[in-house]
């Protein structure tokens, strides 16, 4: 089996690429998806860590909101059709 070697910009399409079909936000699953990690990855990690803050829930948010901020990236989906996608699911999906 030959080994292929992927330039930089190759290996970082192809995971755009990948990550692009698995949460195409077009598909109605996909939607309920991102608006449920939404849920779960507050903007402020603060958010939830109680008062006065526990820094190991906080430690959390701020891992869980990078990983979405991570699929927002490789997605090209900004912040402003997330919120939209999640104040649609808010309203229609219940």
């Amino acid at each position: 089996m030959k080994k292929v070697i992927l330039t930089t910009y190759q290996w970082l399409f192809r995971r755009r690429l990948a990550f692009q079909t698995v949460f195409d936000p077009s598909k109605r699953e996909v939607k309920i998806v991102l608006a449920e990690l939404a849920k779960i990855c507050p903007n402020n990690p603060a958010k939830g860590a109680g008062s006065p803050l526990d820094t190991h829930q906080l430690c959390i948010n701020i891992g869980r909101r990078q990983v979405l901020n991570h699929i927002l990236a490789m997605c090209h989906l900004p912040d402003e059709k997330l919120n939209e996608i999640v104040q649609e699911e808010n309203e229609y999906g219940r």
